[in-house]
């Protein structure tokens, strides 16, 4: 799947979109430079979800993890 976006909130909707597509359980990794939106994408994605609080970047991450 691929997916462009041109600003931040095209990549925040992208990441909600694909939280409505997986099933519980699924695992995604990401991987790009500094920079590509990464967090605008997670946090779409941990909105769409019903998340709330802070999204903290992935890239220096090994694991994050959100009720």
């Amino acid at each position: 799947m691929v997916i462009q976006t041109h600003n931040v909130a095209d990549t925040e909707r992208a990441g909600g979109m694909l939280a409505k597509k997986l099933s519980p359980g699924a695992l995604v990794a990401f991987t790009g430079d500094l920079g590509a939106g990464k967090t605008a994408f997670c946090r779409g994605f941990l909105h769409a979800l019903g998340y709330t609080g802070r999204v903290t970047s992935p890239t220096f991450a090994i694991v994050n993890e959100y009720d």
